[in-house]
């Protein structure tokens, strides 16, 4: 029994010995991934890994992406101007335009019209050289060549076109040869601004003037863009002027609100009694059904025109 025991025993001590040398190979194997692994490992996913004692990976939440790009992650953001830029040079000052001396104006102004043209070459933008001019022009009949001036001189001085002697040269010009009398006009129409309006209505109403230029004035304050530069008080004085009947009660109101002297010279005469029947021997109110009212206007504008003549308190001069 014994001698058999030892025989079965055999085979098993055996199988201890043979394992233990592939135990040694796959510790040598492990530790052989081990180094790999470590030598091929995510540096970024090794300092998340350091940072977070879980030991869960953790990935950074990607930056928002600028209002406007296209989404892609990879897009560079803008960069920012550079403090250093240098700042763009400011447009240089438009020059003073040359004025000339008093004296030279009135040396040229004594030698006559070909010095004054003369100096408005030298100085082209200065108004009264330019004034003097088209007054000289004027005086010797050249209308044209007035006009072209007057037209110069509105270019570059808007406020010139309330110079009492400018405005009387063009109501002369309005009164002369027909070509010169409509390009007067066409000046005072567009290149005067509220002023101008005032003009034709004077060139209409002015009895100096003839029928031909008064019905161009005429024609010229219905033009829209002439009505769109005109005062109240000039448009409510037209507006009454071309009536060929009784004013409406809307029509007596503006007049009453934005009248002057104008308009209440048509008032005055609708309030005239004129002679009616049929021997014509009464008196009779044209417009008799709105007569109160026209009164109640004419008294409204008179006293606004008493208001307007008398100098506010305290202007008087010492």
């Amino acid at each position: 029994m014994s001698g058999s025991g030892s025989q079965v025993g055999e085979p098993g001590l055996g199988r201890p010995r043979a394992a233990a040398p592939l135990a040694a190979l796959g510790l040598l194997a492990a530790t052989g991934l081990v180094c790999a692994a470590v030598a091929l490992r995510n540096p970024t996913a090794v300092a998340v890994l350091e940072q977070d004692p879980s030991g869960s990976a953790r990935r950074p939440a990607p930056a928002a992406a600028p209002s406007g790009s296209s989404g892609r992650a990879d897009a560079p953001p803008p960069e920012p101007a550079s403090a250093l830029d240098p700042a763009e040079p400011d447009a240089p000052a438009k020059a003073e335009p040359a004025r000339a001396q008093a004296s030279e104006l009135e040396k040229a102004q004594a030698e006559g019209i070909a010095a004054l043209g003369a100096l408005a070459q030298r100085y082209p933008e200065d108004p009264p050289v330019l004034r003097a001019l088209a007054l000289a022009q004027g005086r010797e009949k050249a209308y044209a060549a007035a006009v072209a001036t007057t037209k110069r001189l509105f270019e570059i001085a808007p406020e010139e076109t309330g110079n009492d002697e400018v405005k009387q040269l063009l109501l002369r010009i309005a009164n002369g040869p027909p070509e010169v009398a409509l390009t007067a006009l066409d000046l005072m129409a567009k290149q005067m601004g509220s002023r101008g309006p005032d003009l034709l209505y004077e060139v209409v109403t002015a009895p100096r003037f003839g029928d031909w230029i008064r019905d161009n004035a005429s024609k010229q304050l219905l033009d829209p863009s002439v009505r769109q530069m005109a005062s109240p008080a000039l448009l409510i004085a037209d507006d009454l002027r071309r009536l060929t009947g009784c004013p409406t009660k809307a029509l007596i109101a503006r007049a009453r609100e934005e009248g002057d002297v104008r308009a209440l010279h048509y008032i005055k005469s609708l309030l005239t009694p004129q002679r009616c029947g049929v021997l014509r021997m009464r008196n009779c109110l044209k417009c008799g059904a709105v007569a109160k009212d026209l009164r109640a206007t004419a008294s409204v504008i008179e006293k606004r025109k008493k208001a307007a003549a008398t100098p506010p308190a305290g202007s008087a001069a010492p």
